[in-house]
């Protein structure tokens, strides 16, 4: 009994060091400053973003639009309260204008998003504030805690470690991996180093220490290692880079001015975007093979293999086909233009952003393919030796124990 308080106790330490450890890794790596103050400008001109709150609509010329359904025209003027800021507690006049950008129709109560714009002209100083967006803090919060919720409910145990696992994928790609290649290191090596790191860590947390758990950890980064090298040789072949990503004006200029390596992005946006699904069917390939194995222990490594390449035949379609329908969603507004306007095969075929499209499409594919016979070898290969250890450990126990009986007689 002592044992296990004293093994609890070592487990819960070793938590600890390695979150502080962690935490010290991601405050340190994150600290920067900024490239650019968006905020500010050197004559003393000033703009922050505040909370407010509409206490009365004093008038509102509103008329809907002829051509488009639920599209409202025209002002309002309001009487606001500042709620953050410096200007906290004054109320102030708002003009809400109604257009095809700022859609806001508000009312009495509604919390909403200015922006505050400070100007220094000699010894005056006048503000102006806009809106910016209703505040839909609120609803954010509630549709994060719901899911949470949701999450620690029906997984239970595993649901909360679920939880861990994504906060630990969350701060690792905004803490460590995007200062790291803001810096200089590269985006190619930085998102096979956090795939592998936060495959570890999420499948740990997620499925425990067990053997599937290892297979699957293992069969990932072999299968995103892999696709990593396919996805080098056809970025060669289409020369296609980061040089063709969306805002590449921008990264380039940014790049003028810190270390980061445009070339690269587009390589590690696709390794990152396809993890999620890599690792699912890895640890669902894994599972079942260990429950095959348990139910029949006399399954040969050949049938537990044949029985992984069957159950992820039955996942990887679907899988390939949820990549593709994430990246066909993210591209909606481009496929509605190439309808609308008939366009050319060539043109579209070869343009930087279908090209880019396929490519991600098609690579994230390929990791989840690959994943499925390298988790079911893996697996086949180290469950029968894991049990048949497993169960000379037992029988030398039962031995020793029986031993000790005679032994008392």
């Amino acid at each position: 009994m002592y044992r296990v308080k004293i093994k609890a106790v070592l487990k819960a330490l070793t938590l600890i060091i390695a979150l502080f450890i962690y935490v010290i890794i991601a405050f340190t790596f994150s600290k920067h400053s900024s490239y650019y103050n968006l905020y500010g400008m050197g004559n003393g001109d000033k703009i922050s973003y505040e909370k407010a709150r509409v206490l009365t609509v004093d008038a509102q010329n509103i008329e809907a639009d002829k051509h488009y359904n639920h599209m409202l025209l025209g002002s309002q003027q309001l009487t606001i309260l500042v709620i953050t800021g410096q200007f906290k507690g004054e109320k102030m006049k708002l003009t809400n204008g109604l257009n095809y950008d700022t859609n806001y129709l508000l009312k009495a109560g509604n919390d909403i998003i200015i922006s505050v714009n400070t100007a220094q002209n000699g010894n005056k100083k006048s503000t102006n504030i806009f809106l910016y967006s209703p505040d839909r803090g609120i609803g954010l919060y509630v549709l994060i805690g719901f899911f949470v919720l949701s999450l620690c409910l029906i997984g239970g145990k595993r649901g909360f470690k679920s939880v861990i696992g994504i906060i630990f994928t969350l701060t690792s790609v905004i803490f460590i991996f995007i200062p790291l290649i803001y810096n200089g290191f590269s985006p190619i090596t930085a998102s096979i180093i956090l795939a592998i790191f936060t495959t570890f860590i999420t499948l740990i947390l997620t499925a425990g220490f067990e053997i599937k758990t290892f297979s699957a950890i293992l069969g990932t980064a072999l299968g995103v290692v892999i696709s990593a090298l396919i996805l080098l040789i056809f970025q060669h072949l289409t020369n296609l880079s980061g040089y063709n990503m969306a805002d590449y004006d921008s990264l380039l200029a940014l790049s003028g001015h810190t270390g980061l390596r445009v070339d690269e992005l587009l390589f590690a946006a696709i390794i990152i975007s396809s993890l999620g699904a890599v690792m699912d069917i890895a640890i669902s390939v894994a599972s079942s093979i260990q429950e095959i194995s348990k139910l029949n222990e006399k399954s040969t490594s050949a049938i537990l293999f044949k029985s992984g390449i069957n159950v992820g035949r039955d996942m990887m379609g679907t899988m390939a086909n949820t990549l593709i329908l994430a990246f066909t969603g993210t591209s909606l507004n481009m496929l509605i233009f190439i309808y609308a306007y008939n366009m050319n095969f060539y043109q579209i075929f070869n343009s930087n952003t279908f090209a880019i499209e396929i490519l991600q499409a098609i690579s994230g594919s390929f990791a989840v393919i690959l994943t499925v016979p390298i988790v079911s070898f893996i697996s086949a290969k180290l469950l029968p030796l894991f049990l048949k250890n497993k169960d000379n450990t037992q029988l030398k126990v039962k031995t020793d124990s029986n031993i000790d009986s005679l032994k008392a007689l």
